[in-house]
């Protein structure tokens, strides 16, 4: 008996949840009841050729996974030996050129008939699929009848393309066993654990952080890299590169590594250790090293330029670029040495943080340009996270917290989203500490009264399956769950099915679909706007009665003063915030001009912002910031911002509209109130 991809995940997922609802793996999984119930019988069915009992779910509320199933996966670890997966036709792509990338004999149409259980023509399209997704990393499946299947390309980029298969595998629940079907000799798992173990021992004698996810995935591809070895294929680097990863630090952490595993002792290979490992390493936080560090001060930049463009000023900027520092520095070496990363929650990050994810991708484009690498939008996603996480605001402090720890191996960025999202939501938890899976298996956690994690974890300690970006229901049922826990609230999951059924018996129901969705969306609606409020659209703001456009005026600050007045006549400010803008700036610098005759003045909130506001002044000549002739502008947006994120919205639809060079050109052109309000217009995106 084999179990499918689906229904695999579903039971992956119910044994990370341990007890669900059917309408919470509606919204975890985004399926509907038919096909989880249809996943369910196929979970059930492979459970009872275990000889386990099956997970009820028919006829009851709370559905939950019997105790001798988490029993048998906490003990089994899954029967590495057994082959009981059916890979997807995905997978199989990346099951090929694993396969090949470690071949030492041959490669038949029979073998990957074997390999994949398939038919030859079901193998031959397989083939040209893979070839189709390979291009782009320049490498190719060949065949001749001497050499059999085999791969075409440098072996830097055979490398490259194994990093990304893994990356791509290593989320599905049977990634183990599937390593170990690949490998001659059936040893994936015990090569594994030594191989981490050597990591995690090498992580510690030299003082490192490794990012624990980054990590698995690395030493997974280090027993590939291994078998490579084995057939003498190097990479090769050019003279001044290796001469410059030579004088690295890490360069001697690479040697070790070498030693203490069986590695040909190749310089060249020597370097590419050095490369992985420095995409592994946080940033290392010594103030001093980092004063000659070119990324350290590109960190102080890009802090700079966020607090411009999402017009909000850190209050402990120091620690800010530390932390983006210890993100960024890793990152920098896998966008340079092309390892692939898989950013899971990338669709999400756009979804969700929309507004940040437009802000953190146009303030990185002039950095790639400067490094020369592409910065692909899994890092971009990654670092619209971290700069989110440090947005949220937590609930003020109450006395008597409990105490609780953050699991997350994913690194700074998700486990600092997780505890700022925590603190947000729950005023009477204290997030003590974020740990990797490691740190938490090292320390005692008694003094600890509950866990959050983004992993299956085994602890005595309640623990709390989070994901590092929530939506508003997956909010609620973690609020629902860890009260009930701390203080017995009882919680029973209203569904719309049950709502509609109440409401039918005292009105008539016109449009029954309508009124579902209508309640769902407002379900959502209120949770949403309970934990983050509304935030207005660019349209919302820039109206009649806040653009102005005037001929002249006598110089900047005056300048200021009149692009706020519209605001201070609507009370929206207080005179404070006009006086402390025009401190800032004088202070600051002309920070605030952001492009080529552009200003966008903004403060502190608590300098005096009532509520949210925007307006807009139009000048036909120009004045020159600080009056210097470098800071000439023609177009001043002033911002009052309430909190860090409420007026994001339309500030990422203002970025959006000036990043389009003709948009100046055309807000300088043009004087009509209509045409302006239309572009503004045109920018905003209600919803």
């Amino acid at each position: 008996m084999m179990i499918e991809k689906r229904p695999a995940l579903l039971l992956n997922h119910f044994l990370k949840v341990k007890h669900t609802t059917m309408n919470q793996m509606m919204v975890a999984t985004q399926l509907t009841k038919r096909q989880i119930s249809y996943d369910l019988e196929k979970v059930n069915q492979w459970l009872k050729e275990k000889e386990l009992p099956p997970i009820q779910y028919k006829g009851i509320h709370t559905i939950e996974v019997p105790e001798l199933v988490l029993e048998y996966f906490r003990k089994q670890h899954t029967n590495l030996k057994e082959r009981d997966f059916i890979l997807t036709e995905e997978e199989r792509l990346s099951v090929i050129y694993l396969y090949l990338f470690i071949r030492t004999e041959p490669i038949s149409s029979i073998h990957l008939i074997q390999l994949l259980q398939v038919s030859k023509n079901t193998v031959i399209s397989d083939v040209k699929r893979a070839n189709e997704f390979n291009r782009p990393f320049l490498v190719e499946i060949c065949y001749t009848r001497q050499k059999g299947y085999h791969l075409k390309g440098t072996e830097f980029d055979k490398r490259v393309l194994v990093m990304h298969c893994l990356s791509k595998l290593i989320h599905v629940p049977y990634f183990e066993r599937l390593i170990n079907h690949l490998l001659p000799e059936k040893n994936g798992h015990i090569l594994y654990e030594r191989l981490q173990e050597t990591l995690n021992q090498m992580e510690k004698h030299n003082n490192l952080h490794f990012v624990e996810e980054r990590l698995q995935q690395f030493a997974y591809f280090l027993i590939f890299y291994y078998y490579r070895l084995q057939e003498l294929k190097f990479a090769k680097f050019h003279l001044d590169e290796m001469t410059l990863l030579k004088k690295d630090p890490m360069w001697s952490v690479a040697s070790q590594l070498s030693e203490q595993l069986p590695f040909e002792e190749e310089e060249s290979e020597l370097c590419y250790i050095t490369i992985q490992l420095l995409g592994l390493s946080l940033g290392r936080s010594s103030t001093k090293e980092n004063g000659q560090d070119l990324l350290f001060k590109l960190c102080e930049q890009l802090v700079f330029d966020f607090e411009s463009k999402a017009c909000i000023v850190f209050e402990k900027k120091d620690d800010v670029v530390q932390t983006l520092y210890q993100h960024l520095r890793p990152a920098y070496f896998r966008m340079k040495y092309r390892i692939p990363i898989d950013n899971p929650l990338l669709n999400q990050i756009k979804s969700e943080h929309k507004e940040l994810y437009t802000i953190v991708k146009e303030i990185l484009h002039p950095i790639g340009l400067l490094l020369g690498i592409t910065i692909p939008e899994e890092e971009i996603g990654f670092i619209t996270i971290h700069f989110g996480a440090l947005l949220e605001k937590p609930k003020q402090a109450l006395p008597k917290k409990k105490k609780a720890i953050v699991v997350c191996p994913s690194g700074i960025s998700s486990s600092l989203m997780v505890k700022h999202q925590l603190e947000s939501l729950f005023s009477e938890i204290s997030v003590e500490k974020t740990l990797s899976l490691q740190e938490f298996k090292e320390n005692r956690c008694d003094r600890y009264d509950l866990v959050f994690s983004t992993v299956k974890l085994d602890s005595k300690l309640p623990c709390f399956y989070v994901k590092p970006i929530m939506t508003p229901i997956e909010k609620n049922n973690l609020v629902t769950e860890v009260y009930q826990y701390l203080f017995g609230v009882q919680y029973h999951d209203i569904s719309l099915k049950e709502l509609i059924q109440t409401i039918g018996k005292f009105a008539h129901i016109y449009d029954e679909n309508g009124l579902k969705q209508a309640l769902s969306q407002m379900t959502f609606h209120k949770k949403v706007e309970v934990i983050r409020g509304r935030q207005p659209v660019l349209q919302d703001l820039l109206q009649d009665e806040t653009i102005q456009v005037i001929k002249e005026l006598s110089d900047w600050e005056e300048a200021v003063k009149v692009v706020a007045n519209p605001l201070l006549m609507k009370g929206i400010i207080e005179p404070s915030y006009i006086t402390a803008m025009i401190e800032n700036i004088k202070t600051l610098g002309a920070y605030v001009v952001i492009g080529p005759e552009v200003a966008i003045p903004h403060a502190r909130p608590e300098t005096g912002v009532n509520q949210v506001g925007m307006s807009f002044l139009k000048l036909h000549q120009p004045v020159n910031f600080l009056n210097d002739e470098k800071y000439p502008v023609r177009l001043l947006f002033c911002i009052a911002a309430v909190d860090n994120t409420t007026h994001l919205k339309a500030l990422s639809q203002l970025t959006r509209l000036l990043s389009d060079k003709n948009n100046i050109e055309l807000l300088k052109q043009v004087d009509s109130m209509e045409e302006i309000v239309g572009l503004f217009k045109q920018y905003s995106e209600v919803g």
